[in-house]
């Protein structure tokens, strides 16, 4: 029995002493074969608080997903001379939070200004789970062609250089320990701290935050936060897209083209195919 498999166009046929048995499109053909493979979604372990990873070329996105909990963070005073930067004043507080997703894009490992930050009252499960809207500065309104951009223009640090441990680490200590401002509102126009004041009495100041989060904790678990309109996946889809655009729809063409670093100079001449 002779069995070949050959791609022509947009279909790969399988040919059993030279007569067609069967024949699907390349995609479906390149599905199969990267089911029979064994691969690693990263080259190290997947770090701690990451719920999805989806990467295409050297474009990754990571989905980190913060449980809820007090924090302690340093908050714009409201007597602040300035709204960020050198000169503005800030104050310890500590507030509860629901669930935060953190939605990061990277190309080779580095920032690509390309986040996005929201909140859910119940874990991740699926790519279908819908988003919500946050109440927090530094996350803007509709800022860069994101719904909810997260402001890391202060972390200086070249991730690409680091494990990716290393790097969920250092965007998780940037967006905890830094400051929250009003650097959102000067530079994209509006965050969602002064968007969303209005969606509870609990986080309708600062002061009200404060105590209902001193009077229970898991209070943000209750609040009717709005709808950010989005379903996670169609999120990441479309931030991976920005960093890492989709490729042509497979096909012997393509498959040739993904030959090339295989293929020798004198053999690509000799096959005409370049």
């Amino acid at each position: 029995m002779n069995i070949t498999i050959e791609i022509a166009g947009t279909f790969a046929a399988c040919r059993q002493d030279g007569v067609e048995a069967l024949k699907v499109p390349v995609e479906d053909f390149l599905s199969g074969v990267a089911r029979m493979r064994e691969y690693s979604c990263l080259p190290e372990p997947i770090p701690d608080g990451v719920r999805f990873i989806r990467s295409r070329g050297d474009g990754t996105v990571l989905v980190v997903e913060e449980k809820p909990q007090l924090r302690t963070l340093q908050w714009l005073d409201e007597a602040s001379p300035v709204p960020y930067g050198d000169g503005a004043t800030y104050r310890t507080v500590r507030l509860a939070f629901p669930f935060l997703v953190i939605a990061i894009a990277l190309r080779g490992g580095a920032l690509t200004g390309v986040q996005q930050c929201f909140y859910r009252t119940a874990p991740l499960e699926t790519l279908e789970d819908e988003l919500l809207l946050p109440n927090l500065y530094n996350v803007s309104v509709n800022a860069y062609d994101q719904k909810c951009w997260l402001c890391l223009a202060n972390l200086k640090t070249d991730l690409s250089r680091m494990s990716w441990n290393q790097k969920v680490a250092a965007i998780r200590a940037h967006i905890w320990g830094g400051g929250w401002n009003r650097s959102s509102e000067v530079h994209e126009g509006k965050s969602y701290w002064s968007a969303m004041q209005g969606v509870d009495p609990r986080v309708a100041s600062l002061a009200a935050w404060q105590a209902a989060s001193r009077s229970n904790p898991l209070f943000p678990l209750e609040v009717a936060w709005k709808p950010s309109g989005l379903k996670l996946g169609e999120t990441v889809n479309a931030m991976l897209a920005k960093v890492a655009p989709p490729q042509p729809a497979p096909s012997a063409a393509s498959l040739v083209q993904a030959l090339r670093p295989a293929r020798a100079n004198s053999k690509r001449k000799l096959l005409g195919l370049f």
